[in-house]
């Protein structure tokens, strides 16, 4: 069913019900899709529920979204929301560019119930309301909305009446500490800030929130693309692998990627696990590689790069992106948007341990394999040929 602007439909009239899914659609590099739990005012109670790229999952999965490079999806379970969440609005943002400029920008709920087309009754906005999921005393209804505000994702928070601290609004002045906590601190609010580090932003600096830096979530996303046309005629898709090189404060080095099956550990030595191996690009969460923060302070370095395994080296069309994620603090992410298509590898960032601070660096230099990265940021290893078979 095709949605109109302004239409509301009860989600059992469209065959939805339980937990279901709200995908969104778009093409335009730096979008930021995000749902907004909010409360019977319209405002947010608890930043638990606003989800987005800083925050994949509300409490108890209520909410959860899985992020590529041109699509969102998230998906709701209402009997897991509490009372006090009213509605869920989803928004679409974009630091620089008109939200209308994502065209073709389409939400679909369900597996194909219902269907709108967002991008149609755009025009400059920066940031959007797209689509609201709320209580009636029919049960949960859906409405279409498609209007929002120039001024980008600040003036989204402060319309549902959030504040947007000095990190996210870009301000020059810290806010004023709290009082002394009677009672065990919250945990880290949700960051609203996306920092890309690029030629002319190429690195930035996090401190702790707490007693460490929690779940250090590395992931590639890219694009399904066919590299070259085999012998007899065949397609033969890229396949992209997520690596890290590691040196520990010990001395010990290594990495921790699919070739070779050097997968690494959580739990232990060397606390780097890569997760997955998305041989295709179809994979919706691509690839990932997590590191245990609570061992940060044993890491001296660590080197993030891509490497095409198979397929003819094409960088411009895997339109990939790897993106790091830390509780409580911005999104990072590099953009694998310029590169040497006679070079396997692409070193993408550095991060290193500078007196307890994570410090990370975009790096975005091509080699011929592992080594010459490894050589170039002074982890020197020992290497032997391997497969992923």
């Amino acid at each position: 069913m095709k949605l109109t602007r302004g239409e509301k439909r009860g989600l059992r009239e469209l065959g939805v019900e339980g937990e279901f899914t709200v995908k969104v659609d778009f093409d335009l590099p730096g979008t930021d899709i995000a749902a907004f739990g909010l409360d019977g005012e319209r405002r947010i109670g608890d930043d638990r529920y606003v989800v987005l790229f800083s925050n994949p999952r509300a409490p108890d999965d209520a909410v959860t979204l899985v992020a590529a490079s041109d699509s969102a999806v998230f998906t709701v379970n209402a009997d897991a929301l509490p009372s006090s969440i009213d509605r869920i609005v989803f928004t679409a943002t974009h630091d620089t560019r008109p939200v209308s400029d994502a065209r073709p920008l389409v939400v679909t709920v369900g597996p194909g119930k219902a269907v709108f087309d967002v991008a149609e009754h755009l025009t400059a906005e920066r940031a959007v309301m797209m689509i609201e999921i709320y209580r009636h005393s029919s049960g949960w209804r859906l409405g279409t909305i498609a209007a929002g505000f120039a001024g980008g994702l600040a003036s989204l928070v402060q319309h549902f009446g959030g504040e947007v601290d000095a990190l996210a609004a870009g301000a020059g002045t810290s806010p004023t500490p709290p009082s002394a906590p009677t009672a065990p601190p919250p945990a880290p609010a949700v960051s609203l800030k996306k920092i890309t580090l690029e030629k002319s932003n190429s690195s930035v600096s996090l401190k702790k929130v707490g007693d460490s830096f929690g779940e250090i979530v590395l992931n590639l996303n890219w694009h399904q693309g066919t590299a070259r046309r085999g012998l007899f005629g065949g397609a033969k898709n890229v396949d992209l692998d997520l690596g890290v090189l590691f040196e520990l404060n010990d001395g010990s080095k290594g990495v921790v990627q699919a070739l070779g099956n050097s997968f690494g550990g959580y739990e232990q030595l060397p606390w780097i696990e890569l997760s997955g191996d998305d041989r295709t690009g179809a994979v919706s969460d691509g690839e990932t590689i997590r590191v245990n923060g609570r061992y940060f302070d044993r890491i001296k370095r660590l080197a993030v790069f891509a490497n095409i395994y198979d397929g003819v080296p094409n960088w411009a069309k895997t339109d990939g992106v790897v993106r790091m994620n830390i509780p409580g603090q911005p999104e990072i992410e590099v953009r694998l948007d310029e590169g040497r298509d006679n070079c396997r590898l692409c070193g993408i960032a550095v991060v290193d341990n500078v007196a307890g601070q994570l410090q990370i660096e975009r790096h975005m230099q091509y080699y011929r394999d592992q080594k010459g990265f490894a050589d170039a940021v002074g982890i020197r290893l020992r290497w032997k040929s391997g497969s992923k078979d």
